[in-house]
């Protein structure tokens, strides 16, 4: 896989939470979580939340 051409901000896990993101940086994304388990456990629980929400 090519190497990112730029850095995952804050933002753009949040864009990633939203599911407001285009494909091509999604998959970027998840590059980057893969190798970062502690922002991937974040990222899930924001994930987990939203579902949460929506839910209620």
């Amino acid at each position: 896989m090519n190497a990112m051409l730029d850095p995952v901000t804050d933002a753009d896990l949040d864009a990633y939470v939203d599911d407001q993101m285009e494909v091509a940086r999604r998959i970027e994304v998840e590059a980057f979580l893969s190798t970062q388990p502690e922002v991937a456990a974040r990222v899930m629980s924001d994930l987990r939340t939203r579902d949460e929400l929506r839910v209620a």
